[in-house]
């Protein structure tokens, strides 16, 4: 049986429509399972309802919605629309984003944990036509969608562990994946009956021979995460304390070691990258999908050299 793959993309950062829908396209027909758009200066949800018109097979979902962007009712109509439009192939995944980015749009985030239990909850609960009559009688999704987590911490994935059907982590190595088990069967012991925690890893993807300018684009690339706090700690908690320390001060190229890029990312020749694949794979990765540098050349150039 072929191991699934997925791509994910930041097509917020200047992609036209036409573009998302040719790179879904040739992700599909790349023999790709399942494609992601982050929300990053963009409505997820209509990027990956374009995405889903575009193709016939792969899955297609949000990495992830920001739960702060629109009301839990709105958000499941969405994803239900989406889910027919594409005969079931919508992944609902549901986020709080970062602090800065919600700061700069005027929101406020007390309670991160507390607002994604209440916000997964309810959605779950529209999904299946409860809720409160408005105009009309709500009515169940015509498929199934399901919810999985953007999980950088053990609580989140502990969260997920009870409520969702999966989980949606970046900047992970393969030993976190391996320890995230504990955290995500505490969160199953409270909600029993479910089955195993999915776990859909975005994995940086910068494919070439020259290390070291592999490494720049890297950094270029995944710089201005450091600035925001759930990745520091997250560092942090992975064993990269003095590149947290690093981040902290501003100091993102520094933050950025060998050793974290060797830990979170695929980087190096195809041959070396599909190794590193395995080893998430073994490590409890049911679905690994492929995040390129954020232009649509390279997203192409990553198709290419995975293509099924």
């Amino acid at each position: 049986m072929q191991e699934r793959l997925g791509l994910g993309l930041i097509p917020g950062a200047g992609w036209r429509a036409a573009q998302i829908t040719e790179i879904a396209k040739a992700a599909e027909d790349a023999g790709f399972d399942a494609m992601f758009a982050a929300e990053v200066n963009n409505d997820v949800l209509a990027t990956v309802q374009l995405m889903g018109e575009a193709t016939q097979r792969i899955m297609v979902g949000s990495w992830v919605a920001n739960i702060y962007l629109r009301h839990p009712y709105v958000c499941t109509q969405a994803a239900a629309m989406i889910a027919d439009l594409t005969g079931g192939r919508m992944m609902l995944g549901l986020g709080v984003s970062h602090q800065p980015v919600n700061r700069a749009l005027g929101i406020e985030m007390p309670s991160p944990i507390a607002a994604l239990r209440q916000y997964a909850t309810a959605v779950a609960s529209w999904l299946r036509g409860e809720g409160p009559v408005t105009h009309l009688p709500q009515r169940p999704s015509a498929y199934p969608v399901p919810i999985y987590l953007g999980s950088l911490t053990s609580p989140m994935v502990e969260l997920a562990g009870e409520l969702a059907d999966g989980i949606m982590p970046l900047w992970w190595s393969a030993a976190r994946v391996a320890r995230s088990r504990i955290w995500s069967e505490r969160g199953r012991a409270k909600s029993a009956g479910k089955p195993k925690l999915q776990v859909a890893l975005g994995l940086p993807t910068f494919i070439g021979e020259d290390v070291a300018a592999l490494r720049s684009t890297a950094r270029a690339n995944l710089g201005l995460f450091t600035a925001m706090p759930f990745f520091q700690r997250l560092l942090r908690a992975s064993g990269f304390a003095a590149e947290a320390d690093q981040a902290e001060q501003s100091h993102a190229d520094a933050a950025l070691s060998d050793r974290v890029l060797d830990a979170i990312c695929l980087i190096g020749p195809v041959t070396h990258c599909r190794q590193r694949l395995a080893e998430y794979r073994d490590a409890g990765v049911d679905l690994p999908f492929l995040w390129p540098p954020i232009d649509v050349d390279a997203a192409r150039a990553v198709i290419q050299a995975f293509r099924q």
